[in-house]
């Protein structure tokens, strides 16, 4: 697949040059700008290179912690299956875990119950605290 870096990095300009700044509290998924990316590096895809974002930690003001979904269920290490309030499969690309900047974000999609999101800081912990 032939990626086009340039179509992306117009969209990236101009998301660099909007000051305005979303909300995201923790528990949120947001449709978010992650752009056409390198390798094996999740992306996004449409005209606003946009995926699903599952917010866990939105302390700070410019920026915050996300995990990148995908709709195929994949049951993998360092992934972990949720499920949404309309009864639909994510995978939270846990591997993909990083700072986004609150500029990146175009709209909430989902509020992720207290059940799922607990779910998924429990897998977060199990992987990553020794």
């Amino acid at each position: 697949m032939q990626k086009n870096f340039d179509a992306w990095n117009n969209k990236k300009i101009k998301i660099h040059n909007n000051e305005t700044y979303n909300h995201p509290q923790e528990k949120e998924i947001w449709w978010c700008s992650i752009g056409m990316n390198i390798g094996s590096e999740v992306y996004g895809k449409g005209d606003d290179y946009t995926r699903p974002v599952l917010v866990i930690n939105a302390e700070g003001s410019e920026s915050f912690i996300g995990i990148p979904l995908t709709s195929k269920v994949k049951n993998k290490k360092y992934s972990c299956i949720i499920k949404t309030d309309d009864n639909i499969l994510h995978t939270a690309l846990v591997y993909q875990i990083r700072s986004f900047d609150k500029r990146r974000l175009t709209a909430i999609k989902y509020v992720l119950s207290d059940q799922e999101y607990l779910k998924i800081k429990e897998y977060i912990n199990k992987l990553y605290i020794v």
